[in-house]
């Protein structure tokens, strides 16, 4: 899925940079596959469609990071 680093930002002001989110989703939850100007294309699993497939559900997830 794609989600736009701007929305992430304003939603969770502790990212620090596009590279840095990615680095820690990466760590932590879901794999990255690519990072292209304001686009950070996440891939979720399946089971995870009903809470982190939307801004909200991943904002809680990072911020929970």
């Amino acid at each position: 899925m794609k989600f736009n680093y701007k929305i992430l930002k304003n939603l969770v002001s502790a990212i620090k940079s596009r590279e840095d989110l990615a680095e820690k989703l990466e760590s932590h939850l879901f794999e990255v596959e690519s990072v292209a100007g304001d686009v950070l294309d996440i891939k979720i699993l399946p089971n995870r469609y009903s809470d982190a497939a939307c801004y909200y559900g991943l904002e809680r997830e990072i911020s929970a990071m």
